[in-house]
């Protein structure tokens, strides 16, 4: 006896359901250039509950699980090797450093005092040190480093002035900022050993929130030099200057991707702020949350 062919409506029906399977094992498409598509994960900080928290989101398939849940101010997350996360919060009437793991479970203050932490703290490449900036007062704020359990702390600058935004050299031999000395906000970059100072952008332009790229070659920073919020790269010497956006909305709070081949960043396109990721090459431009709420501080996850 002869088995029966498939209907046709049969052999639609399935190619129909395979092709939906197809698309939802990925909602991002592969990259239209030659770089590696986007992997791993973003943590990121919302008020999409009402005030904000801190959620993290599978960049394939864009399934985000919110990771802090209470009434306090809760952003600035960063990713704290080897499988923990870090943020900032007010819980203790001021900003402190707080860490938990993956999941939100064991949420703990990381370093315990009355003092405000400013900003997204920045962990050396060899995970054992943290550098992150205490503010003072309303006009001053410096750099310091301490040990991942937060002890041996050491302060880096004593300068009079606002000093935001440390990130580290691939090497853990610098560490490039932003700081307000002179007027307005400039990027500089210290060495460790010599505790040396050296400007690299000099204009009449806000340039801050620095980030070393992963090979150690650029520096990812935001300005308003064109009249709105851009991102730029430029090499470490402070030279070649390239925007990465270029449009009529702002652009800011980017973060390089692991492999240095991807940037994550905020924007207003859409009115409100939104997390998009970009190729280095300023192509491939992809929009990852979709919401009414403010969604800021992304951070990218191995």
């Amino acid at each position: 006896m002869k088995a029966k062919k498939p209907s046709d409506k049969f052999t639609i029906a399935f190619l129909v359901l395979w092709l939906m399977m197809l698309a939802c094992s990925s909602l991002l498409p592969a990259a239209a250039t030659d770089i590696p598509d986007p992997t791993g994960s973003i943590v990121y900080s919302s008020d999409e509950s009402g005030n904000f928290e801190i959620y993290h989101m599978n960049i394939r398939s864009l399934e985000t699980v919110r990771l802090t849940d209470n009434s306090s101010f809760d952003t600035f997350p960063f990713y704290l090797p080897p499988a923990r996360f870090g943020f900032a919060a007010d819980r203790s009437g001021k900003y402190q450093v707080y860490t938990m793991d993956m999941d939100g479970a064991n949420q703990k203050a990381w370093k315990k005092g009355d003092r405000r932490i400013l900003f997204t703290p920045s962990v050396s490449p060899d995970g054992k040190k943290m550098a992150y900036v205490v503010q003072n007062n309303d006009e001053n704020s410096n750099l310091y480093l301490a040990d991942l359990d937060g002890n041996q702390e050491e302060q880096l600058t004593d300068i009079r002035g606002m000093e935001w935004d440390p990130s580290w050299s691939p090497d853990g031999t610098r560490i490039v900022f932003s700081s307000d000395v002179g007027g307005d906000f400039e990027i500089n970059v210290i060495d460790l050993e010599s505790s040396q100072i050296t400007k690299l952008t000099d204009n009449a332009f806000y340039d801050g929130r620095p980030r070393w790229s992963p090979d150690g070659d650029q520096i990812l920073f935001e300005s308003d030099q064109d009249g709105d919020w851009e991102l730029y790269t430029m090499d470490i010497d402070g030279g070649n200057v390239r925007a990465i956006t270029e449009n009529a909305t702002g652009d800011w709070l980017a973060n390089w991707s692991p492999d240095g081949h991807w940037i994550v960043y905020v924007s207003n396109h859409d009115g409100d702020d939104e997390i998009y990721i970009i190729g280095v090459d300023g192509k491939d431009q992809w929009k990852l949350t979709n919401n009414t709420a403010q969604d800021q501080y992304p951070a990218w996850v191995p």
